[in-house]
């Protein structure tokens, strides 16, 4: 029967024979236990980390062989690290070795189901091991011992082993009782830290999809609130939003702006002959030949109702006074059918010029009041027969 005590073994005395060989001993330790607590927590993953916890036991502890069998979810403890004193300082390959025992199975099994130092002094005697490995493969002497995490739960099973039987002594297992212990707090750390890095990754690429999103709706909803949802032209937000850009450029570089005032002649009876639906139809085709006329530069918004405010950015009252007409003109042209009657519009025009030098005889620039007057032009348009363009001059009053 084999004896799973933690005897001396057959050198175990050699401990009691000098303050020499303790003080090498303890050395031996230290320095065991000093490399341990140097092995980085951020290892690029879990293999490395094992691997190199072992190799501080092999160089330190005159030990020929180490490994560690994690546990799985099925019971099943796997060997994922194999080191041997020969492989120490040669490149680390993959793991060859594919050893599987199921917890309470053999030495390994019975450390990890138990949770107790299991001590095999000779392999060769100990029927713990006849089911494990063939004779020609077996170690002489063996120490299995189980490693957990902060909270007891099972990492796996830490194996020294050495070709010798009755090699290892109580000071042998001591120090893996303390080594466990710091090995199963770095694995723990390195895991914990682990899944905080995933928890904010998560989170992050949480944040940062609900970010886009909100912006995409923000977008969204602030181009809504710039559109006319029947005709798809801006609108009167659009429109004091946009000009104070014209404004700026037309007091920093001189730059001459048309503002022009449209309006649909007896839009109002169109509806009341035909509609409300058909007047629709009307803004909307009306709309579109604007667009067509405008530049991408230019300012276009529906106002309201039938009327249409457009400025022309960078251009002289002579060619918006062009513009105008050309404008003037082509709705002219539009034609729509109800039943057998065929239905036209005219439009109706006030025009505003600020030229490059309307900033010297102004002491601000209002847009307001740049409406205003165009406004002014309009309703003189209205009054002389409609389907006309006024431009706005000094001293012009409704009263004409």
């Amino acid at each position: 029967m084999a004896d799973n005590s933690y005897g001396s073994g057959t050198n175990g005395g050699a401990y009691g024979f000098g303050m020499h060989d303790l003080v090498v001993d303890l050395f031996n330790a230290l320095s065991t236990v000093k490399e341990l607590s140097e092995v980085s927590y951020q290892a690029d993953d879990e293999k490395q980390l094992i691997r190199r916890a072992l190799a501080s036991l092999i160089q330190n502890q005159d030990m020929e062989r180490c490994s560690f069998f994690a546990v799985d979810g099925d019971g099943w403890l796997t060997n994922v690290v194999g080191l041997s004193f020969v492989e120490l300082n040669l490149p680390e390959v993959p793991a060859g070795d594919t050893t599987r025992f199921k917890v309470g199975d053999g030495v390994i099994g019975l450390a990890a189901s138990t949770g107790q130092l299991q001590y095999c002094q000779n392999c060769l005697e100990d029927e713990r091991f006849s089911s494990e490995s063939d004779s020609a493969a077996m170690p002489g002497s063996l120490i299995s011992v189980p490693v957990f995490t902060c909270d007891e739960q099972l990492i796996g099973v830490l194996n020294v082993s050495h070709p010798l039987p009755y090699f290892f002594t109580d000071w042998h297992m001591r120090l893996l009782e303390i080594y466990k212990n710091m090995l199963g707090q770095l694995i723990t750390t390195r895991r914990l830290l682990r899944q905080m890095d995933q928890q904010i990754a998560l989170r992050t690429s949480q944040l940062e999809s609900l970010v886009a999103e909100t912006k995409q709706l923000k977008d969204h909803f602030a181009s809504m609130s710039m559109l006319d949802q029947l005709t798809g032209l801006h609108n009167r937000r659009y429109f004091y939003d946009q000009v104070e850009i014209a404004i700026s450029h037309h007091k920093r570089y001189r730059n001459s702006f048309c503002l022009l005032v449209m309006d649909i002649d007896f839009f109002k009876r169109i509806n009341d002959l035909y509609g409300h639906l058909f007047g629709d139809e009307v803004l909307v085709g009306v709309s579109e030949a604007l667009k067509k006329l405008v530049r991408a530069s230019d300012i276009l918004v529906r106002f309201g109702g039938e009327e249409f405010v457009l400025v022309f950015t960078n251009t002289c009252c002579e060619g918006g006074y062009a513009l105008a007409e050309r404008i003037r003109q082509e709705i002219k042209t539009l034609r729509w059918h109800v039943g057998l009657e065929t239905v036209n519009v005219t439009l109706s025009v006030g025009l505003h010029c600020v030229d490059s030098g309307y900033h010297d005889t102004h002491e601000a620039i209002d847009i307001d009041d740049i409406i205003h007057c165009a406004d002014l032009a309009l309703y003189q348009a209205k009054t002389s027969g409609r389907d006309r363009i006024v431009v706005y001059s000094n001293g012009l009053t409704k009263d004409g």
